[in-house]
């Protein structure tokens, strides 16, 4: 049975970040801090889990044909918020995990217990310099919220180009004072590698990099010659210590201007450790 209805409609009831597990023979519940909240009275069958996926890919702007083994998608809804949806399959069954955000990006100072620690990247912004910032936190979603919400400040208050790489995209970014170009690896071009020497096409003043676990070689030599043009690049790295990413890539060291921790409080707001 589909119970996609029933889990949008639970997630309707309130804001800010949430994140949704569902398994086979299980309950679905909510992780809240150190514990799971059960959302829904019903013992989720393999079927079930299967027909709820299949009923909230079909909210994807790409569904494709075919759920296969594991994968990542998102979806908005108005009024209710934006979705990730990741899945594996284990044990020949799916186990879901949803993360709600808001529908529209938050702004830095409704997100943020420290606003003015981001100025040395607003100045790194706003005197047109270059170089490489990694962001980093235990929470994906957190850190990507965070990203579009400094980004979004970004497309407001100057004249940039602002290049967004990801898989799935975590919030639409509007045109404002910049031009926004967001590029989803897997539909608009068929991996990140490409997506990353595209954007040489257009000469951007700010690149994401959205979150992946692995950053190969070349994917890390396209980042160089970005910065070697003037341009600003925002890494979501899977690295929670400095000194792994470096150890990673050493080239990189003497570009990289900062090293942001992004860490969410009990009460939902963000804080930013550089």
């Amino acid at each position: 049975m589909n119970y996609a209805p029933q889990i949008l409609n639970y997630l309707r009831s309130s804001e800010g970040i949430r994140e949704i597990y569902i398994a086979p023979k299980s309950v679905p519940v909510e992780k809240k801090e150190d514990k799971f909240v059960k959302i829904m009275d019903v013992i989720f069958t393999p079927d079930d889990v299967r027909d709820t996926l299949i009923a909230l890919k079909s909210y994807a702007y790409y569904s494709g044909s075919s759920l296969g083994r594991e994968g990542t998608f998102s979806f908005g809804l108005q009024g209710i918020g934006r979705f990730r949806v990741s899945y594996l399959t284990q044990r020949g069954s799916y186990l879901i995990c949803i993360v709600k955000t808001p529908y529209e990006i938050p702004k830095l100072e409704n997100l943020l217990t420290n606003v003015k620690a981001l100025q040395p990247i607003e100045d790194l912004v706003n005197l047109r310099s270059s170089g490489i910032v990694v962001v980093t936190g235990q929470t994906p979603v957190a850190v990507s919220t965070f990203v579009y919400s400094y980004l979004q400040h970004v497309a407001q208050n100057y004249y940039r180009i602002i290049y967004i790489i990801e898989k799935p995209i975590s919030f639409l970014l509007r045109h404002e004072r910049s031009i926004v170009v967001q590029v989803e690896a897997g539909v608009d071009v068929e991996t990140f590698e490409e997506a990353l020497r595209n954007a040489f096409l257009i000469d951007p003043d700010i690149v994401y990099i959205g979150y992946r676990e692995f950053i190969s070689e070349k994917d890390a030599k396209n980042v160089l010659r970005l910065v070697d043009t003037d341009t600003v690049v925002f890494i979501h790295a899977p690295y929670l210590e400095k000194d792994h990413f470096l150890k990673e890539f050493p080239y990189l060291k003497k570009h990289i201007k900062y090293y942001v921790v992004v860490e969410k409080d009990k009460d939902g707001m963000l804080e930013v450790k550089l």
